[in-house]
């Protein structure tokens, strides 16, 4: 996969392609990033970049023997080490795999690429040190990581970091349906909850998503209420969850389904086709006349701010019903 046909990170993207078209790419990197937004796909792109033949505008073909052999994991040139299903990378594969080889140089590329992932798993980062503060001529090395400040600090130093953000839904359900070949409908609805992760969109469970957008619908319907007492007992309902479900985490997912709604309503105003939640089409057009701009302003509001008060532990219910109102 050429670096062009990353999802999202563009800023991140021209930053690599213009080092690599000046061979002026750091030896030494840190990809640092939320889990699930394509911070390893990218070092392999980059790998491609620096060690393909026909490429050009300093980034890869995608469709050389090089190109394909690095993405099939089978160029001699391009290493990357992970956990390979243990709880740690220990310092004999580190050994073995990276700090005996990195000194050769290449058999069959341009550039030696060595891809760590998670490097925060590493259980001897100084076994790093020496190879980071003065890595030979050919070499690139790339530590990957969801959790830089778990990186020791001599680490960090000798590094220079690029930095990844989440991806935006409408990215993520890119990545879901174009990479991974989910149908569409599927895809925007885990998109919703992942945080701008795929990982975590993955991860989810498409029932437990439905059930809590039947509650975000809800609390959401319930502003048509003037009685107080309508709008808490749906806020009642936005918080109660399954006991084996986290109130935390599924408030987490509720609101960002809730603030996905919003967007609907958004784009339902302005004539727009596609939604998020497509099926809820009805819905959203029955609410838009309910939220003109300066209501639907103030509850994006609010619901960040529901966000943020959950994330500094507040009760979920306490959030709800306070959300209920503010709605």
């Amino acid at each position: 996969m050429p670096l062009s046909s990353i999802v999202g990170h563009s800023r991140v993207i021209d930053l690599l392609r213009r080092a690599v078209e000046r061979d002026s790419v750091p030896q030494s990197l840190i990809f640092a990033g939320p889990e699930g937004v394509g911070k390893r796909a990218t070092a392999i792109a980059l790998a491609q970049a620096v060690n393909c033949r026909q490429g050009e505008g300093g980034d890869a073909c995608g469709t050389c023997q090089t190109c394909r052999r690095i993405a099939a994991g089978t160029f001699s040139d391009v290493v990357v080490l992970d956990k390979d299903g243990e709880p740690s990378i220990k310092l004999e594969p580190l050994r073995t795999k990276v700090l005996e080889p990195v000194g050769y140089r290449p058999f069959e590329g341009r550039r030696r690429v060595f891809i760590i992932d998670p490097a925060d798993e590493l259980t001897s980062q100084d076994a790093l040190l020496k190879t980071l503060e003065e890595p030979p001529p050919s070499a690139i090395l790339i530590l990957v990581t969801a959790y830089p400040d778990a990186l020791l600090g001599t680490v960090r130093s000798r590094c220079r970091r690029v930095r990844f953000g989440a991806l935006s839904p409408e990215d993520v359900a890119r990545v879901l349906t174009d990479v991974l070949g989910m149908p569409a409908a599927r895809a925007r609805h885990l998109a919703i909850v992942s945080g701008g992760s795929v990982s975590r969109a993955l991860a989810s469970d498409e029932r437990e998503f439905l059930g809590d957008r039947q509650a975000a619908v809800g609390l959401i319907e319930a502003a048509r209420e003037r009685r107080l007492q309508g709008r808490l007992k749906a806020a009642a309902a936005f918080a109660q969850v399954d006991k084996k479900r986290r109130a935390r985490d599924a408030a987490f997912s509720r609101l960002a389904i809730l603030s996905s709604i919003l967007r609907d309503i958004t784009a339902a105003h302005a004539g727009a086709g596609t939604l998020f939640n497509t099926d809820l089409r009805d819905t959203i057009d029955g609410l838009a006349p309910l939220f003109p701009p300066e209501r639907l302003l103030a509850g994006f509001s609010a619901v960040q701010q529901a966000e943020q008060s959950i994330d500094r532990n507040a009760s979920p219910k306490i959030v709800a019903d306070w959300l209920a109102v503010r709605l």
